[in-house]
């Protein structure tokens, strides 16, 4: 059996070092925001997959990395609205997320927090 060698890396879903996966300490985790949004990060090689839930449905993902670091996702369900801005900041690895959500009759809320990786 010989030995091949690939100038291309073949193993790229391998989550080395150099990659944001692995410099990560989870490669998936979701925090809560104002009660009513649930933010989700999955991370895979250089990208990071946000999903945003509303009331426990989901009204929209996207995906972020260093060269796109930022993403705003918004949607509205049962008579709630809400728009979330979700940035990636390195040093150390952390999504900052700020959020609002809006309720009929009650008003509108908004508050920050960020999720280390």
């Amino acid at each position: 059996m010989g030995v091949k060698t690939h100038k291309t890396d073949i193993l790229g879903h391998i989550n080395g070092p150099e990659t944001l996966a692995g410099q990560a300490v989870a490669n998936a985790a979701c925090i809560t925001l104002l009660g009513v949004l649930k933010i989700c990060a999955d991370i895979q090689g250089e990208n990071v997959k946000i999903t945003v839930y509303l009331a426990g449905i989901e009204i929209g993902s996207g995906v972020i990395n260093l060269k796109n670091p930022s993403i705003t996702i918004g949607g509205g369900v049962l008579g709630f609205k809400a728009e979330v801005k979700i940035t990636l900041k390195t040093n150390p690895l952390a999504l900052e997320i700020c959020g609002k959500v809006c309720a009929p009759f009650a008003g509108c809320e908004s508050g920050c927090t960020t999720l280390h990786l």
